[in-house]
């Protein structure tokens, strides 16, 4: 089994210690990937696994430019996950960003129920447009 799928494997069961240590090895393992479903940032957002997260955003993880493809900030805001959405915003996720269907992270939430995300997340998105 190749390194890079221990270490999705471990970021989708949450196992920090094994994320920890993989990335003290190799710190390339949190980078960016072209596609969403093997993104280790977008998988831990999905999987609501906070404390991976953490780590592989420490670890530069989380994209500049995101493209049209669902981001880890809108996984997290589909899963509800307030604490995944507040610390993706807090490392630069741009909450007006959008996917290939125009739909932005607040979108996601609200079409998942999740209306208090969803409302933090349009109030960061205005907060967003006016400091541009």
């Amino acid at each position: 089994m190749q390194d890079e799928e221990i270490f999705e494997r471990a970021v989708r069961a949450g196992d920090a210690a094994t994320v920890a240590r993989m990335l003290r090895a190799a710190p390339g393992l949190a980078r960016p990937r072209g596609e969403g479903a093997s993104d280790p940032v977008a998988l831990a957002a999905r999987h609501g696994r906070l404390e991976v997260l953490r780590l592989l955003v420490e670890a530069g993880g989380l994209p500049a430019a995101e493209g049209d493809r669902p981001t880890a900030l809108m996984q997290a805001a589909a899963a509800g996950d307030a604490a995944a959405v507040a610390l993706l915003l807090e490392r630069g996720a741009d909450p007006a960003s959008q996917d290939a269907a125009g739909r932005t992270a607040a979108d996601h939430a609200g079409e998942a129920g999740h209306a208090e995300v969803a409302q933090g997340l349009k109030t960061a998105a205005e907060a967003e447009r006016i400091l541009r």
